[in-house]
């Protein structure tokens, strides 16, 4: 049965914390070790250990490398995860991962993604925490990931650019937009890693509904503070069809050129945007204007809002929550004349409700076979449902 993940961060959380707490909720070693010896690293291991610490029992994830300390940029990492064997989920998590630190490290820098110097983070020990949790999530049938707010130490630590404050610039950098509080502890909490992998594959959100808890799980990190200090998973079963919290950013404009529009809109989606539209509306006075909305997930929304700012006449924003709720959704690939072509299912309830080929698969194989796209298609169509009936 699919489930949902959910992160309690109160006592902070790291790489090997998150995927301690997943050992300790009964992720498969065997399998998860098998999935990574694909990358093309060599000189790591992993040891989970049971442990006891602060009156309670968890999992240490013990993730160890014999690496000098190594430098690498985020090409050198996008070309280890591309080349190995993992499965086409696991590199897709992964790289959304190393995608936001390397922009966070960007930001904080003030050089472009591709001129980043990955410290700690493009370490073997980091690099293989971040794969194994994207690899963990198919291990244990997970199709969501939730996390609470972000519980922050204070103090300083050494880094290789030298001392600096906690939260770490990254860290604060990728909590963006995202609710966090700050416990007065003395350590760092919460991890350049963890914040990474919580941001770009979870969502901060309660559990919107009653759910049957099917596991929890307890991971413990490699330093020792005066204080508890571990991440807390929850394995809950998941709820259909369950509702996230997002928000909606309106406004109205009646003096852009509209030639803009389209630009506009590539930039919001690119920046982090779910979803922008553009309605037609009569404004005051019987103006002719036009409505922007733009759903956001949380951690995008600052980043969408400079966007519209910068690039409209606007003067002002309408931002609400709001709910979205999504099919379960899964692909299946059927091949048309040579061409491989993705059809994306939906599944409501209790079964399978809609089935639609991918546009950009169906237009390529229509440019390169020359015939016409409405036929490609529905052929595409017409494959799926003969060996997969709706």
């Amino acid at each position: 049965m699919r489930c949902t993940l959910s992160f309690d961060l109160q006592f902070g959380a790291s790489g090997d914390m998150l995927l301690g707490a997943l050992f300790d909720l009964g992720l498969d070693y065997e399998a998860l070790v098998s999935e990574l010896s694909s990358l093309a690293l060599g000189g790591w291991s992993i040891s989970p250990e049971k442990l006891t610490k602060y009156h309670i029992a968890g999992t240490a994830a013990r993730v160890r490398c014999t690496e000098a300390e190594t430098e690498r940029h985020y090409g050198d990492i996008e070309t280890i995860i591309a080349s190995s064997a993992l499965a086409r989920p696991v590199k897709e998590r992964a790289m959304l991962v190393f995608a936001r630190l390397a922009e966070a490290e960007a930001a904080v820098h003030g050089v472009r993604v591709e001129e980043v110097h990955f410290h700690e983070v493009g370490a073997i020990d980091s690099i293989i925490d971040i794969v194994a949790f994207c690899a963990a999530l198919d291990l244990l049938d997970a199709r969501r990931v939730l996390f609470g707010d972000f519980h922050f130490g204070t103090g300083t630590v050494s880094s290789r650019h030298g001392e600096i404050p906690v939260p770490v610039p990254a860290v604060v950098r990728l909590a963006q937009g995202f609710r966090c509080r700050f416990t007065g502890r003395e350590g760092e909490l919460v991890t350049p890693t963890a914040a990474a992998i919580l941001t770009a594959l979870g969502t901060q959100s309660a559990v919107s509904s009653a759910s049957a808890v099917r596991g929890t799980g307890i991971g413990f990190g490699s330093r020792d503070y005066p204080f508890p200090s571990y991440t807390r998973a929850l394995l809950l079963d998941s709820e259909e069809n369950a509702v996230e919290d997002v928000h909606q950013i309106e406004c109205n404009i009646d003096d852009l050129n509209p030639q803009i529009y389209p630009h506009l809109v590539d930039l919001l989606l690119r920046g982090g945007a779910l979803d922008a539209y553009l309605t037609a509306v009569c404004m005051k006075k019987g103006r002719p204007g036009t409505l922007l909305t733009v759903i956001v997930p949380p951690g995008a929304l600052d980043a969408v809002r400079k966007i519209i700012y910068t690039e409209t006449t606007t003067l002002g924003l309408r931002v609400r929550t709001i709910g979205r709720e999504k099919l379960e959704r899964s692909f299946v690939t059927v091949n048309i004349d040579g061409h491989d072509i993705r059809i994306k299912r939906g599944r409501f309830l209790d079964g399978e409700v809609t089935a639609q080929p991918e546009y950009e698969d169906c237009a390529t194989a229509a440019r390169e076979s020359g015939a016409p796209l409405r036929r490609i298609m529905a052929r595409a169509l017409d494959e799926y449902r003969r060996k997969h009936e709706l």
